[in-house]
């Protein structure tokens, strides 16, 4: 007959164990019902989700995410720069925009959100 066991020590009711080791700079968490093997697979589950999260957030492809994510060093340094993207693209397309409407004498800024004006004006001022 077979027994499962969900519990290491059954007899106290203990969940696995995991270990928690802390560095200077990090904490970070080992769990023991992992398999070494596939590490790597939820690994690459895990930035793939969050590739999409991006997509999402951001606006840019998966492809312009990934492909800028192999030039730097860490996942925080990819997402200030998708982020300093999306800043530069949305400066543009305001810019982009009021240049084509100015022909027609519109006078309304209410396509900038806030964020944008300041960039704006800030680009405008250098």
């Amino acid at each position: 007959m077979l027994q499962l066991t969900f519990f290491k020590d059954s007899a106290k009711g203990q969940q696995p164990s995991s270990h928690s080791t802390t560095t200077a700079s990090r904490t970070s968490t080992t769990y023991s019902d992992i398999h070494e093997d596939d590490v790597a697979h939820f690994a690459q589950v895990g930035f793939d989700t969050l590739v999409q999260l991006l997509t999402v957030q951001q606006g840019f492809q998966a492809d312009v995410i990934r492909t800028i994510y192999k030039y730097l060093s860490s996942y925080e340094k990819m997402v200030e720069v998708i982020e300093a993207m999306r800043e530069a693209a949305e400066v543009h397309a305001v810019a982009e925009i009021l240049s084509r409407t100015e022909d027609n004498n519109v006078e309304d800024d209410s396509i900038m959100d806030d964020s944008v004006k300041e960039d704006s004006v800030k680009s405008e001022e250098e």
